[in-house]
């Protein structure tokens, strides 16, 4: 069973070939009182992804950089669950997947129909068309932002043997959880990514088994 995680500037966790996670932040004084605006957000993230981890940390220091304060929640490798199901039944916030693998766990036939379709060049644009179709098939209250260029998950598309799609990274989150400067802030760091720059990431957080330090040195300030 996961256990919730709240970071503090003196807490360092190693995890994952030496990835570690520190930081918090304060609740904004003054921000409206709408509790879903308010209230400490969970981000879940798969404690054995080095890729989870160190986008788990992007979008903590993302929310961290709009006041929000933010709790960490990393799920062990017993968890069966999907982070879709996480996010549903209310144990996270804010999960990070891919588009191709959301789509498999929410409309598995349709997800190998399009997975044919691509194959066959019947689609046009094969990521924005995964991206739409992941969108239809969720469930209301949850949203994404457009996703990134970055692919992802390749590790748990290869287990589950999931159909060949694209794998944009996207988080997806309850609508009401964030107000505009922070979903404004959560899109613009998602079309930032890119596969390149989330591996050299990743590489550097090894190297300097500080995930949070490498990526603050990368958010924009």
């Amino acid at each position: 069973m996961s256990r919730p995680i709240r970071r503090t500037a003196s807490l360092t966790l190693a995890l994952a070939g030496a990835v570690s996670l520190a930081g918090c932040a304060d609740a904004e004084p003054g921000r409206t009182p709408d509790r879903d605006h308010t209230r400490p957000v969970v981000i879940s993230v798969s404690a054995n992804s080095p890729e989870q981890l160190i986008l788990g940390e992007i979008y903590l220091q993302t929310l961290q950089a709009q006041e929000r304060e933010v709790i960490l929640d990393l799920e062990s490798e017993t968890e069966e669950r999907t982070r879709l199901e996480r996010l549903r039944e209310g144990d996270a916030d804010l999960v990070i997947g891919c588009t191709g693998m959301y789509l498999s766990n929410l409309d598995p036939l349709r997800a190998v129909d399009l997975s044919a379709e691509i194959e066959a060049g019947d689609v046009e644009d094969p990521a924005d068309t995964t991206y739409r179709e992941y969108l239809g098939a969720l469930s209301g209250g949850f949203t994404s932002p457009d996703p990134s260029s970055a692919q992802g998950c390749a590790d748990i598309v290869a287990r589950e043997q999931m159909p060949d799609l694209p794998q944009s990274i996207v988080p997806t989150y309850n609508r009401e959880l964030f107000d505009r400067e922070e979903q404004k802030a959560i899109t613009d760091v998602t079309r930032f990514l890119t596969t390149d720059e989330i591996a050299t990431l990743i590489e550097d957080a090894r190297e300097k088994s500080s995930a949070s330090s490498v990526v603050e040195a990368w958010l924009p300030s």
